[in-house]
């Protein structure tokens, strides 16, 4: 269950943008309560380095369980890192697409 509240909320502290745009699936702005199925949900975990390298060693993740270290993902411009670019673009659900359909022309 995701709250209108939560849609209508900045994802990120410095900008404005509220997540329901920043969510391709949402094509305008909500105005009641949404229901997601569960299998549409990924998480990212990030783990102290020396807890993700055990964790990598010997575990097997879920399909849907993403994991890394925790000073990757704080890291300045650790957005540009090629290896998060790609570990985030497995996250994405066009990712189980072969080719996505691309969005439809603005109006």
């Amino acid at each position: 269950m995701c709250p209108v509240p939560w849609f209508l909320a900045p994802a990120v502290a410095d900008d404005p943008t509220p997540r329901w745009r920043l969510i391709h699936q949402i094509t305008c702005e909500p105005t009641a309560t949404l229901y997601y199925p569960v299998r549409e949900m990924r998480v990212l975990y990030g783990l102290k380095r020396q807890d993700y390298e055990s964790f990598a060693r010997y575990q097997m993740p879920h399909a849907h369980e993403l994991f890394a270290p925790m000073d990757a993902l704080t890291a300045p411009d650790g957005d540009k890192n090629p290896d998060m670019r790609a570990l985030l673009a497995r996250a994405a659900v066009t990712a189980n697409f072969f080719c996505p359909v691309p969005e439809p022309a603005a109006a």
